[in-house]
């Protein structure tokens, strides 16, 4: 089960040990998740934290955690408080998007 020392600690030393900025998302019981740009608090039964609000036609531009101060920053986010029992996984994806040109017709 995930805890304040998770979120305190151990997130940032699993987030330096992928490469420093992976996306990072939290993935819920329920199915829902969030793109995780910044954990805000962490107390003894939930976790605060600011996220990008999901953009389905812009799926593969990939927000990164801590990412909000980047050139063409700017994305819209909200704040979501979680309960630690309601946490499915963390998943730190570091992957790296390169995408030049958006897939379909007006591709160029």
């Amino acid at each position: 089960m995930f805890d304040q020392e998770y979120f305190d600690v151990i997130l940032q030393r699993d987030v330096d040990a992928v490469g420093g900025q992976p996306v990072v998302e939290i993935q819920l019981m329920s199915g829902h998740s969030h793109r995780v740009l910044a954990i805000v608090s962490a107390n003894s039964h939930t976790v605060t934290l600011d996220a990008y609000q999901a953009r389905g036609d812009l799926s593969h531009e990939r927000s990164r955690f801590a990412d909000a101060n980047r050139p063409g920053g700017g994305e819209p986010t909200y704040r979501a408080v979680i309960a630690y029992e309601s946490i499915a996984a963390v998943v730190l994806d570091p992957a790296i998007s390169n995408v030049k040109a958006r897939p379909g017709f007006a591709s160029t």
